[in-house]
């Protein structure tokens, strides 16, 4: 009771001293009138705009969310209405303001219409539930970009500065003169103008809901076949644009972009290494036998828990994901051809996908290092030195996709003018033929059966098929005693006439079939939605 009443005589006051500074400004209005050197126009800038991110339909990334701002010229009736619809926090903040008696800008949780309150509808840069937050960015204090998008198009972005001002005709202390309009110049639209992405925000938001219920850190990357388009690039966990601070102090690191950050990449390679044997004349038929171990340079190297597979061609090693028949079939072909196609399917190479944004490297064994037998047999099955980033999978399995044509994913289609005109393409790199559509085939066709019946068989689209391979990749890190690995689902949807490549990746999760492929299964289920 006893706050009510305060707040009502604070309130009451303000509105007292009001009145009192309105009568002292008619008393005094002839006086400052004829003393016209010391009026002045007072500019209230309400709202500053900054360019736009666009989507690949180009529907806005940013801005989606509006907010209303005020502009107020202290005067009874405003002070009023912002009692009404400010909360008594907010409007405590906004008492020295009014009773300095020059124009000023607010924010307000709703429209107010009320004499001295001019109210704007205009955007909030970031939503509450940011999409796409990893690749946007975020801004300083300034509103200078220092990540992602923002950052990469710091200038094109900036420039599109347009503005809501008022201006207002006020006497030497910056009050408004009496029976004087204000007048409004807005150039907001030129927020307009931006960067468009090849995001699609549908495909951005499905892969973010599935990845965020499945996995407490990780990634998913979906391109589309056979561009390589970005249409979803998504890393948990995610943060807000407007708290970094709270994300800075996260010990789960929410800035990090898992999704171009390297990792261990695990079996997920031996599509690379089945590739290099098929290209050199290796046939599919080729068996080996599995005893869920095999010697090498005086080591011993073990299939998934030990596992005895037996009698093994090509399909059915991928199926299964069997480390001693790819330890054997890379023994059967050259160490530089192996290295030359991880080299043209993107291993070992960061991607810039805008000025001063790009992926890791990763990194690629040397032909040197290759010469060592345990070294091979590690890279035979995408152990040892090998890491590679979710992209870097992406465009393998774009090109197994694409009948053997590799493209590097890319994420800026380019740039627009505020009415919506390409004014720059971003460059794209075009298709190389890195693999012979017959490999590629019989990949797909390993792939399918390890969907089938194989290790990819959790992700098992409901309708449409797929094709997949899991990893579950050693890191050599121990924590708590055990070891942190690293898992994968990376697969292309639908089977027949693929298009999209879809990559999951779960930082320390338990195992590409069990982690991942829940992910993958998701997003093929909004996928088919989409395509119907």
């Amino acid at each position: 009771m006893r706050k009510r009443v305060a707040a009502f005589f604070a309130v009451f006051m303000l509105l007292m001293f009001l009145m009192l500074m309105n009568v002292y400004g008619v008393s005094t209005g002839a006086k400052l009138a004829e003393t016209t050197d010391r009026q002045s126009t007072y500019i209230l800038t309400v709202a500053r705009g900054r360019g736009t991110v666009y989507d690949d339909k180009m529907r806005p990334l940013t801005g989606t969310q509006k907010e209303y701002v005020g502009a107020v010229v202290p005067t009874v009736e405003a002070a009023s209405a912002l009692a009404d619809a400010l909360p008594k926090e907010k409007m405590s903040q906004v008492y020295p303001l009014l009773t300095k008696g020059k124009p000023f800008a607010v924010k307000l949780p709703s429209y107010v219409a009320a004499n001295g309150v001019d109210t704007f509808e205009v955007d909030r840069r970031y939503s509450q539930n940011q999409l796409a937050a990893n690749v946007i960015g975020y801004l300083d204090g300034s509103g200078k970009g220092v990540a992602g998008i923002e950052k990469a198009y710091q200038n094109e972005l900036s420039a599109a500065s347009g503005e809501i001002s008022v201006y207002y005709r006020v006497d030497a202390v910056n009050r408004v003169l009496q029976g004087e309009k204000s007048k409004v110049v807005d150039t907001y639209a030129k927020k307009n103008s931006g960067v468009v992405l090849t995001i699609d925000s549908e495909i951005q938001k499905l892969a973010e809901q599935a990845a965020k219920k499945h996995l407490k850190k990780g990634a998913v990357v979906v391109t589309e076949v056979p561009g390589g388009e970005i249409r979803a690039l998504v890393s948990v966990p995610s943060f807000s644009p407007d708290d970094v601070a709270s994300a800075l102090k996260n010990a789960d690191s929410p800035l990090l972009n898992r999704a171009l950050s390297a990792y261990n990449v695990g079996s997920v390679f031996k599509l690379v290494s089945a590739a290099t044997a098929l290209e050199n004349g290796v046939s599919p038929d080729t068996k080996f036998e599995c005893t869920g171990g095999i010697n090498v340079g005086g080591g011993v190297f073990h299939c998934f828990n030990g596992e005895k597979h037996g009698v093994l061609n090509m399909q059915e090693a991928i199926a299964k994901s069997c480390n001693t028949y790819f330890i054997r079939l890379m023994q059967q072909v050259p160490n530089e051809s192996f290295l030359e196609m991880a080299g043209s399917l993107g291993f070992g190479k960061a991607f810039q996908f805008a000025p001063g944004y790009s992926s890791a490297a990763g990194t690629l064994p040397k032909l040197s290092e290759l010469m060592i037998p345990r070294a091979l047999a590690n890279f035979s099955f995408g152990q040892g030195s090998l890491t590679a980033t979710p992209v870097q999978i992406s465009g393998l399995i774009n090109a197994i996709a694409a009948k053997g044509e590799y493209v590097q994913p890319y994420l800026v289609k380019g740039l627009v003018d505020e009415n919506g005109n390409e004014t720059q393409t971003a460059a794209k790199q075009q298709p190389k033929q890195v693999m012979s559509q017959s490999t590629a085939a019989l990949l797909r066709q390993f792939m399918a059966a390890s969907v089938d019946h194989g290790t990819s068989q959790k992700g098992k689209p409901d309708a449409g098929g797929a094709g997949a391979k899991t990893g579950t990749a050693q890191t050599g890190e121990i924590v708590g005693g055990r070891e942190i690995v690293q898992a994968w689902y990376a697969g292309f949807y639908p089977l027949e006439e693929p298009r999209y490549s879809i990559v999951v990746l779960a930082e320390d999760g338990e195992g590409g079939g069990s982690t991942c492929a829940p992910v993958f299964k998701e997003i093929t289920s909004g996928l088919l939605s989409k395509m119907n």
